[in-house]
């Protein structure tokens, strides 16, 4: 577009604008250029401006977080969204507040602290050593400078010093233990049966009457949308990437300098056996332990089954349910001497008592798998979608600008940028501004198709970002007004919605009535085989739930009051579209406080404390907002 204009300007339209770029030079000089207009605030925090600058690097950093949480199943428009954009906001006023509480009161993060901090954060590390190059150019891709980046570790820092505070000065009482011990391994004794809609779908019935009241008595719900047609230019990655051609040597050179990549690391199973130690234990208290585990040791290696040893006399309750079982484990994953100890292991031996941290472990290795690498031939078409997608991206880059100028500058027609970018025009199917299919899923290109600009005006749109990989602009193609649909287009969907619904109701009632003959002492078996639905057991492990069903009838299960003695609760609910549960809660068994190893008590007591400690931080949030004065500029966002 730039070189277009110096192009055309000449003659007096050249002179004109020379006199145009003069005036405000000479009357307020160079400078207004690049401050008249840089200032744009977006709120008011207590009387300091928060400027536009800072929130956009909110913006850009909240969305690049959210990117990469989900990938590239995160649509696009939601950025847009002005509740997106107020929540970042939001955050931002409520971080600049804790800031200024935590200079007011003297927090602060020391130069070394800061330095052992970032030193310390992996993604900064080559080959175990902290890279300074790589912590550059990471942080320069993330959008930041590094004085930026070790400003916001400053107070990210500063900000975790007032947690921590808050959550040691957090009292905890025993009782407060036990009745969480109570409440986290508490089991409750239920059966269940689930009703499935089918059986009522058959029987379910609407009339024809029915069907053409519902059509009369709602006019508005049967009615076609405004819908328009548009032709479109679509600039993407993925097509560019279809069109490039990766010759062979390029191919297996990716290959050879990248084998890790197509290699599995190797992986082993264990289980362990855990004698608890207190970090502050005496020397008697650890020589016992050892001597303890030791003992086991020698019992596994004579063939005693280790599953029940680790059942009986295991401190890792979480594992001990389970035999021992850890699952598998990769390198980086445990404590180092638990790791090494594990990888010096055949398949089937039993270790040596081994210390960490958390007490003396006597491990098995019951499975053992080598590293794999995938040969080339396996991975040759990954590789080339590697390489086509890398260079697909870089002429992606290079024809973006071109893109965006030739649909601005040639507003009447989309020919000429698909002629200079070899681009196809293509034509969309029809959609409203609510619903499309395809490309028109994205609520971008609807809002722009349906424009003053494209649909009355008839110009190009400006060019449209879909997502990351993929540039649009559309034109008016065709359009067609709203009209309201004649009975016989629909009566079929609407005798279908009608007969879901009544199938649905059928169901709801049939598991009430059964609730309630429940209730009325009717026995559970009888009343289930008078209406022929199965009962079933409830696992009162919640490792052992399989599946959607058992985990919502868990769920209902453990929200119903406590059955009285010699009683049982009965109560229902919907899990699904399809499917209504029954339960019978016959007894709540509270976990047992006194079973509790020490290190679990301990584990229970540094969640209360922590959650207290998140309840005062939040509370603190809280009445720093309600304190300030805030006004918000929401035209600016």
């Amino acid at each position: 577009m730039l070189t277009a204009i110096r192009e055309r300007a000449t003659g007096w339209i050249a002179w004109a604008l020379v006199i145009l770029i003069t005036i405000p030079f000479a009357l307020w000089g160079i400078n207004s250029y690049f401050e008249g207009a840089s200032k744009v605030v977006v709120a008011t925090v207590n009387g300091v401006d928060l400027e536009q600058r800072a929130y956009q690097q909110a913006l850009s950093d909240h969305r690049r977080s959210l990117v990469q949480i989900m990938g590239r199943n995160v649509d696009a428009e939601y950025f847009s969204n002005p509740a997106f954009k107020l929540q970042v906001l939001e955050s931002l006023i409520d971080s600049n507040l804790q800031a200024e509480y935590l200079r007011e009161r003297g927090y602060r993060v020391t130069d070394e602290q800061l330095v052992s901090r970032i030193r310390s954060i992996e993604a900064f590390h080559s080959d175990g050593v902290f890279d300074t190059d790589r912590y550059e150019t990471l942080v320069r891709n993330a959008g930041l400078s590094v004085e930026g980046f070790e400003q916001q570790q400053r107070q990210q820092g500063a900000l975790e010093q007032l947690r921590t505070g808050l959550s040691e000065t957090a009292f905890v009482i025993p009782a407060a233990i036990d009745r969480a011990i109570e409440l986290l391994n508490q089991r409750r004794r239920a059966s269940y049966t689930v009703l499935g809609v089918e059986k009522f779908s058959h029987s379910a019935a609407v009339g024809a009457a029915a069907v053409r009241a519902e059509f009369d008595n709602n006019p508005d719900r049967y009615v076609n949308p405004a819908e328009i047609q548009v032709d479109y230019l679509r600039l993407s990655v993925v097509d560019l990437a279809q069109q490039i051609s990766v010759d062979e040597d390029s191919l297996k050179s990716y290959y050879d300098m990248n084998l890790a990549q197509f290699s599995r690391p190797g992986s082993r199973r264990a289980s362990h056996i855990l004698i608890s130690v207190a970090a502050d234990a005496s020397a008697d208290v650890v020589n016992a332990a050892q001597a303890q585990a030791a003992g086991l040791a020698l019992r596994a290696r004579a063939g005693e089954n280790f599953e029940q040893l680790a059942h009986e006399h295991s401190g890792d309750t979480g594992s001990a349910g389970r035999g021992g079982d850890l699952g598998v484990i990769r390198p980086g994953t445990m404590a180092l001497p638990f790791e090494e100890a594990v990888f010096a292991l055949d398949q089937g031996e039993v270790s040596e008592p081994v210390r960490t941290d958390y007490g003396w472990h006597v491990i098995r290795l019951t499975d053992l798998r080598e590293n794999e690498t995938k040969p080339f031939a396996e991975v040759r078409g990954e590789i080339r979608s590697v390489l086509a997608r890398e260079a697909a991206e870089e002429q992606f880059l290079a024809l973006a600008e071109d893109f965006q100028n030739i649909v601005f500058e040639q507003p009447g027609s989309l020919e000429p940028a698909a002629d200079i970018l070899g681009l196809p025009i293509e034509r969309s199917e029809w959609f409203s501004r609510a619903t499309g299919t395809g490309l028109t899923k994205s609520g971008v290109v609807r809002q722009a198709a349906f424009s003053d600009e494209v649909r009355v005006d008839r110009l190009n749109s400006e060019m449209l970002e879909v997502d990351s990989d993929t540039l649009v602009a559309v034109r008016y193609a065709d359009f067609r007004e709203q009209r309201k649909q004649a009975f016989e287009e629909v009566r079929q969907s609407i005798e279908s919605e009608l007969v879901a619904k009544a199938a649905l109701h059928a169901q709801e009632v049939a598991a009430q009535a059964l609730i309630d003959g429940l209730r009325s002492g009717a026995n559970w078996h009888e009343a289930l085989a008078e209406h022929q639905l199965e009962s079933h057991e409830l696992p009162q492990d919640p490792a052992k739930l399989s599946g959607p069903i058992e985990q919502g009838v868990a769920m209902a299960v453990f929200s119903s009051p406590v059955p009285s003695p010699g009683g049982a609760t009965y109560g229902g609910r919907r899990l699904d579209s399809t499917r209504y549960t029954v339960f019978q809660l016959e007894e709540v068994i509270p976990g047992n406080p006194t079973d509790a190893k020490t290190a679990e008590r301990q584990q229970v007591e540094n969640l209360i404390a922590a959650r207290g400690g998140e309840e005062l931080l939040s509370g603190l949030r809280h009445t720093l907002r309600s304190a300030a004065q805030v006004e918000v500029f929401e035209e600016n966002l």
